[in-house]
């Protein structure tokens, strides 16, 4: 009875740090673009309109895409240049050196064939280039590339932005933004510690059960 309630308060502890480790919360709202209602091709929104739920449009303008062309995942995605190269931009809460990892979906607006490579710049403090060439891809077949960094929070609240670039109307494309704390090196220590225990108990009670003649 002893061991089963070693090897319970062990594999619950082990399930618990799995679960944490799996159910890390996206911090951003609406990182796919998906709380949105119309339903035409694509829609511009343009500096300080509100109009693009849980974002900021700092500068310049960007277009809200619905059937214009595929999505990475869901039925929207942003165009980052609209009329002209747009500025996007979103606050969350972070813990102050905690360890966290922005991905995104990139593809880009292909109806440019002369400007095929788009670039924009994403960040908090740095501002990393990331690029995404639109040859061989159409509205249909976007080619999206996942794209992610890592940073550590200096504070209580931390700023992630996306600048297009491209000084034309056929920008970058965004789709599936996220950002998420990522485990400590401690919390797969304990993780592992776990399992290895439990294999380690379950070993010896089987070897101990073959002993007794419980075990054939």
């Amino acid at each position: 009875m002893r061991f089963l309630k070693s090897l319970s308060t062990i594999a619950a502890m082990t399930l618990l740090s799995s679960a944490a480790m799996a159910a890390a919360p996206n911090l951003i709202v609406n990182g796919g673009f998906e709380a949105s209602t119309f339903s035409g091709a694509f829609d511009t929104y343009s500096a300080g309109s509100g109009l693009l739920t849980g974002w900021t449009i700092n500068e310049g303008s960007v277009d809200l895409i619905h059937t214009y062309w595929t999505p990475a995942s869901g039925s929207y995605s942003l165009d980052l240049s609209g009329n002209d190269d747009g500025v996007i931009s979103q606050s969350f809460a972070t813990n102050v050196g905690q360890h966290y990892r922005v991905s995104f979906s990139m593809a880009g607006n292909p109806d440019d064939p002369t400007d095929a490579t788009k670039t924009i710049q994403v960040g908090l403090s740095q501002q990393p280039l990331y690029s995404f060439n639109t040859t061989g891809h159409t509205r249909s077949n976007m080619g999206w590339a996942a794209k992610s960094f890592d940073f550590i929070a200096t504070g209580n609240v931390s700023k992630l932005h996306f600048s297009g670039t491209q000084e034309s109307a056929y920008g970058a494309a965004l789709d599936n933004i996220s950002v998420t704390a990522v485990p400590e090196p401690e919390s797969y220590a304990l993780l592992l510690a776990g399992l290895g225990v439990i294999t380690t108990l379950s070993r010896r009670r089987t070897r101990s059960s073959i002993e007794r003649g419980e075990i054939q």
